[in-house]
């Protein structure tokens, strides 16, 4: 056998083994395990999620776009979701959803009585969300491009939901009162 043929397979047998007998020779104080890249499960090569957003959203299953939607849009459609608790409007096959402990300390309905909205399809306000081009861009990138509304629900969270009032406690601070999903 040639000295490069040699060569070619013992550096074959190197690159063959497992990932986890290969590691870096130690250097300062530390050592590093080699680790392969992980595969993209949920994600698509998209040029619009960076690799570091896709490996976050792989191993944590959300990622937060910081303004995605203008506040002209979100004030629409908190002021749509408020008419809703007031019962200004009917929406065919809307289901309201109400936190017991809440609603039966409520004297008038109010927002925060309101835990989910569901099947809000019909509601063309609310709708309008599932449709923005900002949001649907994003959708495509775990979807691909034949996006279909399965099932609509809106998630009122006001702050201090539900939590006991302790002194010297701190809760998460949420600056938007609700959250739209669609499946």
């Amino acid at each position: 056998m040639s000295r490069a043929a040699e060569r070619l397979r013992l550096l074959i047998n190197h690159l063959d083994r497992q990932p986890a007998f290969i590691t870096a020779a130690p250097t300062f104080t530390q050592t590093y395990t080699y680790s392969p890249p992980k595969k993209l499960r949920y994600t698509l090569g998209t040029d619009l999620l960076t690799p570091e957003q896709r490996l976050f959203y792989e191993e944590n299953g959300f990622i937060l776009i910081k303004n995605l939607v203008s506040d002209e849009d979100i004030n629409k459609f908190r002021k749509e979701f408020e008419r809703i608790c007031r019962q200004e409007v009917n929406i065919p096959g809307l289901v309201v959803m109400r936190d017991v402990t809440i609603a039966k300390s409520e004297f008038v309905p109010d927002q925060k009585a309101v835990s989910k909205l569901q099947d809000f399809q019909e509601d063309p306000e609310l709708f309008r969300y599932c449709t923005l081009p900002e949001i649907l861009k994003y959708v495509e990138c775990f979807t691909g491009p034949n996006i279909m509304a399965m099932h609509t629900m809106l998630i009122n969270k006001p702050p201090d939901a539900g939590q006991r009032k302790v002194p010297d406690k701190k809760f998460f601070h949420r600056e938007r009162h609700f959250q739209i999903h669609m499946f």
